[in-house]
């Protein structure tokens, strides 16, 4: 029998797969009185249960394999997986992936994506592929996963709540390339010395907003023009050098990153790069990110929720010139927002913060710039709002979590967007 634990959407989605095959299963959490016993085979854990709960204690002193959901699918699982992980950016770059690949019939996105991949498998046959976003809480319970191309996008403090320490999230992300062989693709963010330095079987490919050495193969940026739509050009290096430019609608140095990404996978997943440079210019912004809402009064109003990380915001700030108003604060999720200080004193004019930890993320951030702690998000807002001038922008980027003060970051992002658009009636 299999023990499925954690009765969320990913656990749901796993006792209907498991049903659909056939194979004994029962589906509990915490307020369920079961007794873990020999009789259970292996147990399928949810990505939101730590490796400190009971039930990895349960489960070692009984010998029962503990996997995750996306091992569980990937056995069934026969076609191309390309999977992306990262503390930042996965989300995009998965979309414009996808993007890129979704008119070649049998191509699927899912994972952290919001699609489970046991919803995916049985949809798929041996000439399939499958786009994955993968967190490290989803990686940590991998065992055999193998994707043919995988993606490291960078990795900075985030989660340190479920994975305690710094080392073992790098682990989790490891996990990605474990398993790879020679036959495989491994694309790492030269820029990012932690995961520049992943050792991996697969072969390496790298993506830099800097020139990468002659010895390796990848892309990297050789010219950005910051605009209304961003204009990169973009060398790529693997048998020969190809220069070409892209116009994308994306914001930032970080969005370019996730450009050449994205580029480098599916052009070693064989497309040809004329194709790949006209499905990146037609891609769309996700909303909550770096989203612009609207210009008052010459003050330009932006949307960054999904920023729940520090390095997050750092990319956010990165995107602007000075004359930004900033919006922090949540549930701080281990980071530490004192390694802003330069970027704080040299572009943001004023910090309003929210949420249960703004005394600690104050105390973080005051050496470097004004801060202003306020009750809510629409206080921060409206008060934004009144100390901006004419070419200043007001940024919410929280750097944290939400769940204090909203359902979720998409929550947090609407609530801004209605709070904005009433600003001037």
């Amino acid at each position: 029998m299999v023990v499925v634990f954690g009765k969320g959407k990913t656990g749901e989605a796993v006792k209907r797969f498991l049903d659909s095959k056939g194979i004994e299963n029962i589906l509990i959490d915490d307020k369920d009185r079961f007794k873990l016993d020999r009789k259970v085979e292996e147990i399928v854990i949810s990505p939101g249960v730590p490796f400190f709960h009971n039930i990895y204690k349960e489960a070692k002193k009984l010998a029962i394999p503990v996997i995750s959901e996306i091992e569980l699918a990937d056995r069934f699982y026969k076609g191309k997986k390309i999977a992306i992980t990262g503390t930042d950016g996965k989300t995009t770059t998965t979309s414009i992936i996808y993007h890129i690949l979704k008119d070649i019939p049998n191509t699927f996105v899912g994972g952290n994506y919001g699609i489970p991949f046991v919803d995916i498998v049985d949809k798929t046959d041996e000439n399939s592929t499958v786009v994955l976003e993968l967190s490290s809480f989803q990686l940590y319970s991998c065992k055999n996963f193998k994707p043919e191309i995988a993606v490291v996008l960078n990795i900075s403090k985030d989660h340190l709540d479920w994975h305690k320490k710094m080392s073992h999230y790098i682990l989790s992300k490891y996990k990605i390339t474990k398993n790879q062989t020679d036959k495989d693709f491994l694309i790492l963010n030269y820029d990012d010395p932690i995961v520049r330095d992943f050792s991996s079987k697969a072969d390496k490919y790298y993506f830099s907003t800097e020139q990468i050495p002659e010895n390796l193969k990848g892309i990297y940026m050789k010219d950005y023009k910051k605009s209304d739509i961003n204009t990169a050009t973009f060398v790529l290096q693997i048998d020969k050098k190809i220069e070409f430019t892209v116009n994308t609608k994306l914001v930032g140095l970080h969005n370019i990153q996730n450009i050449m990404a994205s580029i480098l996978a599916t052009y070693l997943y064989g497309l040809k790069i004329e194709d790949i440079i006209e499905k990146i210019e037609s891609f769309e912004p996700l909303p909550h990110r770096i989203e612009f809402v609207k210009e008052i009064q010459g003050v330009k109003f932006y949307n960054d929720s999904k920023a729940t990380t520090v390095q997050a915001v750092k990319r956010a700030l990165e995107s602007f010139d000075k004359g930004i108003i900033l919006i922090l604060g949540g549930i701080n999720k281990g980071g530490d927002f004192s390694i802003l200080g330069n970027i704080l004193k040299e572009r943001v004019k004023k910090v309003y913060i929210i949420g249960r930890d703004k005394d600690q993320i104050e105390s973080m951030i005051k050496p470097f710039c004004e801060t202003e702690k306020v009750d809510s998000l629409e206080e921060a807002v409206k008060k934004s709002f009144k100390s901006a001038e004419n070419g200043d922008t007001v940024l919410l980027s929280p750097g944290c979590a939400s769940f204090d003060m909203f359902k979720s970051y998409a929550d947090r992002g609407n609530q801004f967007k209605d709070i904005v658009r009433k600003l001037d009636g």
